[in-house]
């Protein structure tokens, strides 16, 4: 894999990482603000949620026309490590011992998964 590809991979799970704790931001917003679901398409997160979860859409499709399905699809188990930090730094919530654990086997299942590919 060249390195942009892998460049982009980590781009697209950024990506989703970002939707996820917009997508999480408006479901507080919703519950706040005491409206119904169409109050939820005005929302700014959310649009831009959508618009990210789209563009990491468009872009996985466009490397998986380059890259082996069994390469790349590794890579998205990083969402698991990106999305509870950001809920961390961003949303004030808590990361335990437990997840550093699994960070852990999940880093180590994507060098092991990725590695020696031919």
């Amino acid at each position: 894999m060249s390195p942009l590809h892998l460049f982009l991979l980590l781009v697209c799970v950024a990506a989703l990482a970002a939707g996820q704790i917009l997508f999480k931001l408006s479901a507080r917003h919703l519950s706040a603000s005491g409206q119904g679901m169409i109050s939820l398409l005005l929302y700014p997160g959310f649009l831009l949620a959508l618009v990210l979860y789209g563009g990491a859409t468009l872009l996985w499709i466009w490397l998986l026309r380059n890259i082996p399905l069994t390469l790349a699809y590794p890579f998205f188990a990083l969402t698991f490590l990106f999305v509870p930090l950001a809920s961390w730094a961003f949303l004030g919530e808590v990361v335990g011992a437990r997840y550093w654990v699994g960070v852990g086997l999940i880093l180590l299942g994507i060098w092991v998964t990725t590695s020696q590919v031919s």
